[in-house]
């Protein structure tokens, strides 16, 4: 071992035990390092022969006047990337997640050194002197004006406000937008982009000493971090926006964010509302906030209609529970986890389910272990997990004709 790798934590981290361990063990860390000043490496296995996949995971927190720059530096460094890796077939993506942003590459193992590159590029600082910028800042004002006159945009963004108060839409609105001048981006970038906050999951068959070797020099500047910028937020309610149809929701916080129940429990209310809505639509979503769950029950109707959808949706969560036996919480586990383990059949799809996992609260097993808690989700499990949404209450949001 070289003297550098003897300074580093150096961990073969243990698998949990129980059912499924051959499938919770896929997402079990082969080794960890902590380069000083540089980001936390977790090194995993490679599902696929020859194939190299790299996921970098940045903490943001946008203070309420900046709610949006994320997605202007994600479009920025996504056109890097994609300028860099087309001419060699490299796959490239760059993401705002409710935690901050994450940039991946995936290749061949044999240009392991190159994707490094494509991250490196990826968190370097933004140019927002020249057209790119001012063209990620029309596109995200187009989405913010979109998501503020699309009735069922704007239902799901006062819902999101409601249960999340305070909480500054990583998508920015109108007035946040038109704040995002190019110092502000470059402000945003130069205190979250700092290496030693930054997570790096690989799958490739390389050795600790190449990676470390290929990830130097990431991201900005150590001296550059500071805080969120405490601005308050611009202060507007859009009016209602143009609709003949009647659109009503409701949503239900539940925490923590690493119980696997509420993706359970999406599906479970989805399977029990089909053929439920006649003569109006109804639908659910699952939302990831940084600290919470939401689940959203939202319809829309025709006036001659709305009372029956309005009581459809406040009926859905309450009929789900009294609805439930054992064969459908083992169907809905069942499911969740077969899409989970579907994701991880391919090298960026395992760095992506760790990686993101890791965002929460940085634990190297933290995918392993929602695995083994998910196999611990039974009927008992689900009803206490929906009376405690029940009893809780939802928050509401409606928009009017």
């Amino acid at each position: 071992m070289t003297r550098l790798l003897a300074a580093l934590l150096l961990v073969t981290a243990a698998v949990p035990g129980g059912v499924h361990a051959r499938q919770v063990s896929t997402f079990a860390p082969d080794t960890l390092l902590q380069p000083p000043g540089g980001p936390r490496i977790v090194l995993l296995g490679t599902p696929g022969e020859g194939v190299a996949a790299l996921r970098l995971s940045v903490p943001m927190r946008e203070g309420p006047a900046e709610a949006g720059a994320g997605q202007i530096l994600r479009a920025l460094a996504l056109r890097r990337m994609e300028t860099l890796a087309r001419p060699v077939g490299v796959r490239v993506s760059a993401s705002r997640t409710p935690w901050g942003m994450a940039y991946a590459v995936e290749g061949a193992a044999a240009d392991f050194e190159y994707l490094a590159y494509l991250l490196r590029e990826a968190v370097a600082e933004p140019t927002v002197t020249g057209p790119d910028f001012g063209e990620a800042r029309r596109r995200l004002r187009d989405d913010a004006a979109a998501a503020e006159e699309t009735p069922g945009e704007l239902l799901r963004s006062r819902l999101r406000a409601a249960a999340a108060p305070g909480l500054p839409p990583i998508d920015g609105t109108l007035a946040t937008v038109d704040l995002l001048d190019p110092g502000l981006v470059r402000s945003v970038w130069r205190r979250s982009h700092q290496a030693s906050a930054m997570t790096l999951v690989v799958s490739a068959p390389v050795v600790p000493e190449v990676v470390l070797a290929a990830t130097r020099g990431l991201g900005a500047p150590e001296e550059d971090a500071r805080g969120p910028l405490d601005a308050p937020s611009p202060t507007s309610r859009p009016p209602d926006a143009e609709t003949l149809r009647a659109y009503f929701g409701e949503a239900f916080s539940s925490m923590p964010i690493e119980d696997p129940r509420p993706q359970v429990a999406a599906i479970l209310v989805a399977r029990h509302l089909q053929g439920a809505a006649v003569g109006f639509e109804m639908g659910v979503q699952l939302w990831e906030l940084p600290d919470r769950w939401v689940l959203a029950v939202t319809g829309q109707a025709y006036p001659r209609r709305s009372s029956a959808m309005r009581a459809a949706v406040s009926g859905a969560v309450p009929g789900t529970r009294d609805a439930l036996d054992p064969a459908m919480v083992e169907q809905a586990v069942a499911q969740v986890r077969r899409d989970i383990m579907l994701r991880a059949q391919t090298a960026a799809g395992l760095v992506g389910v760790v990686g993101r996992a890791m965002e929460v609260g940085g634990d190297p097993l933290a995918a392993a272990r929602s695995l083994e808690s998910l196999s611990a989700v039974d009927l008992s499990g689900m009803r206490r997990y929906l009376d405690g949404l029940i009893r809780s209450g939802p928050v509401q949001a409606e928009v009017r004709p």
